[in-house]
């Protein structure tokens, strides 16, 4: 496997990890239930595991906006879906301008 497929594995990692922290951050409703908090904690620290590898292997302003934007994309995505968020027309525009960054940084 080449370092490429490795460190875009371990960003994918690092973005499920950080996903599913902003979740139970989001469950925990401010640490009133503590299991979700320190799940959440616990998921960051997974997540920034990963992403500390995967800099090890890649430049660190892909990595870093690869993790960034595909994690606030995803975690968008999941609150409209289940959390019922409501996204303004201007909010759309930022998700597509991040969606297009993601595919320009990809084509470095």
């Amino acid at each position: 496997m080449s370092d490429g497929t490795i460190g875009t594995l371990l960003i994918i990692g690092s973005v499920f990890f950080d996903v599913l922290a902003n979740i139970c951050l989001k469950k925990s409703q401010g640490f009133k239930y503590k299991l979700y908090g320190f799940l959440a904690i616990s998921l960051v620290g997974f997540a920034f595991l990963c992403l500390a590898y995967a800099i090890s292997i890649m430049d660190l302003s892909i990595a870093y906006a690869l993790f960034g934007a595909c994690g606030l994309l995803l975690t968008t995505i999941i609150d409209k879906l289940f959390f019922g968020l409501r996204i303004k027309p201007l909010g759309i525009i930022g998700l597509m301008t991040m969606i297009t960054g993601i595919v320009l940084i990809k084509m470095i």
